[in-house]
């Protein structure tokens, strides 16, 4: 079903066969045209298409001015089910404008900026792209989903239902979906969350790699300075040799430890929540409060390693706590933008 190389030129091998797509950008202008080679590792890209009267255009493209490419499917060409690595996962992407993709990520070789995945329902595309600059949050669908499953508490039918109200349900998690269908019980939700809450078995590095944000040599890389300056972890060392940005370490830390991924940057916080969590706790762990349902206390965390944070927030708090990851720099100026008020 692939017919456009995800490490380079589309197409064929040598890049001769142009492939159709659709360019939506962040101000919501759309874009139909042809793109003989497409390489998200350099800054643009060139995009063929048809003006009024057959006149043909070609228009140098930006990555930091695109919301989402769609890779069109060739109606000739016939359709082949994709293989997925075992990393793959079911993801959706929220932009900056509050709309929601749904897909399976692709695996890619090569360092990169954004996300390619396969829809799932968009039936004339065959993949996308999404500009790490367009992402708002990222959540992985099998998250808790698939931890119940697991746990034998809920079926894969009734986990994939409730996956699909959760589209229009962004704000909600699966497992309060699942409880509030009765499917699973307030225990059996907690012990989801527990399971949620074990330490991960891979390396943030290996997370970076698997994603393709960076490359194996900047990881080796990383990990030399990394032994003398044992004070930084990775992550912030690979920001701060210019091999990442501090969204893609937030994505990949998501990843690891099985939690949604947001973009604070337009969010807003309800007064009540922020009495939850005092501001002395909110700048020592790096916290601040997302959403309150049904019991369960939703927290934004620039480091989901930090156990002590969510302890002390239990007590404080009486409820549930659960996590999602968001950069240290949106942490800091959601503090000081709520508690200031």
């Amino acid at each position: 079903m692939m017919n456009a190389s995800a490490g380079g030129s589309a197409g064929s091998p040598g890049g001769a066969v142009p492939n159709d797509i659709t360019v939506a950008f962040m101000d919501g202008e759309e874009l139909r045209g042809t793109v003989a080679s497409f390489n998200p590792k350099l800054p643009t890209f060139f995009l063929q298409f048809s003006q009024p009267g057959g006149d043909v255009s070609t228009r140098e493209i930006g990555f930091e001015s695109v919301k989402m490419i769609s890779f069109l499917r060739n109606p000739v060409l016939p359709e082949n089910k994709v293989a997925f690595p075992q990393t793959a996962r079911l993801v959706t992407v929220r932009f900056l404008d509050g709309q929601t993709v749904h897909g399976v990520t692709q695996s890619y070789s090569g360092a990169r900026v954004g996300l390619f995945l396969v829809p799932t329902a968009l039936e004339d595309v065959e993949r996308i792209y999404v500009p790490i600059s367009a992402i708002r949050d990222v959540v992985s669908v099998k998250m808790l989903g698939e931890i119940l499953t697991e746990q034998g508490m809920a079926t894969p039918d009734m986990v994939e239902r409730a996956v699909q109200q959760q589209k229009q349900i962004s704000e909600e998690q699966v497992g309060q979906i699942l409880l509030k269908k009765k499917i699973i019980t307030d225990e059996q939700l907690d012990q989801g969350l527990e399971a949620q809450k074990q330490k991960p078995g891979k390396r943030i590095g290996d997370i970076l790699l698997e994603q393709g944000f960076v490359d194996r040599v900047q990881i080796d890389e990383a990990l030399e300075t990394q032994k003398r300056q044992r004070d930084k972890k990775l992550g912030e060392i690979m920001v701060d040799m210019g091999y990442a940005t501090y969204k893609m370490i937030g994505i990949a830390l998501a990843v690891q430890f099985n939690a949604p991924f947001m973009d604070l940057s337009n969010h807003t916080i309800d007064s009540q929540l922020i009495e939850l969590v005092p501001v002395k706790v909110a700048r020592q762990w790096q916290v601040v409060p997302i959403s309150l349902q049904q019991g369960v206390l939703t927290i934004a965390i620039a480091d989901p390693t930090e156990q002590s944070a969510q302890d002390e927030l239990r007590e404080i708090t009486g409820l549930t706590v659960i996590t999602l990851v968001a950069t240290p720099q949106d942490i800091a100026r959601a503090i000081t933008r709520f508690y200031s008020q």
